[in-house]
């Protein structure tokens, strides 16, 4: 059972952070991510993209401002509150509760202390549970990150963490074009291209609970290197 902690006053004083969750038939978890992230922000706001299982019906009743995104894709989600939402600050995560909510603060410090633009939270780094990850999916994340810090003079961990705050300066300076699951790459490697100020947080990483994953490695691979290659020319 988590414990819930005292958020810092400074935390709780930063009145334009807006916490973004992506989903897609996610109504077993939605509504404990919803209500955690309320915990920390005014301003959560769930971008679903059409479920069929009620997912916007529940995230509304948790207290989250529900959009339906253009189109498909995560991408495209986010881009449509980049557009939409003006606050300070932006905080992504995941619907499935893979992420441990409890640890917005630590992803959201460091842009509050000024000490980075864009905070990526490392499961690398930090606390996965056992088969959180697919063996396949550390490999291509691993691979992901050595071509990211070979070509862009980065020192990512966990290019593909999904968990991630940036501020709105940093968003408005990349110009995102991503559709997909590639957006995490794109938004990493504009950052480091950009010299903005990127820092990693170790985080905890758990198994997927109810629905399963719509990650297609294959389709997601070959989008995240075509990402990495475009972004080389």
């Amino acid at each position: 059972m988590t414990i819930l902690t005292p958020v810092s006053k400074k935390f709780l004083e930063a009145d334009k952070i807006a916490c973004i969750i992506p989903t897609l038939n996610e109504q077993s978890t939605v509504t404990e991510v919803v209500r955690k992230a309320k915990l920390f922000t005014r301003q959560v706001i769930v971008v679903d993209g059409w479920s069929e299982d009620g997912t916007s019906i529940v995230a509304s009743e948790a207290g989250a401002e529900v959009i339906l995104q253009d189109g498909k894709g995560k991408g495209m989600a986010l881009r449509k509150v980049f557009r939409n939402i003006n606050s300070d600050i932006y905080v992504i995560i995941d619907g499935d509760a893979t992420y441990d909510v409890m640890e917005m603060e630590n992803i959201i410090q460091p842009i509050l202390e000024g000490e980075a633009e864009m905070v990526i939270g490392s499961r690398l780094k930090g606390t996965m549970e056992e088969d959180s990850i697919s063996t396949i999916n550390k490999i291509g994340n691993r691979f992901f990150n050595f071509l990211i810090n070979f070509f862009f003079n980065g020192e990512i961990t966990d290019s593909q963490s999904g968990f991630r705050a940036i501020s709105r300066k940093a968003v408005e300076n990349m110009n995102l074009s991503s559709n997909g699951f590639e957006i995490e790459t794109e938004m990493t490697i504009k950052a480091l291209k950009q010299g903005l100020k990127v820092k990693e947080v170790p985080i905890t990483y758990r198994r997927r609970r109810g629905s399963s994953s719509k990650l297609n490695s294959f389709n997601a691979g070959s989008k995240i290197l075509k990402t990495i290659i475009v972004h080389l020319w």
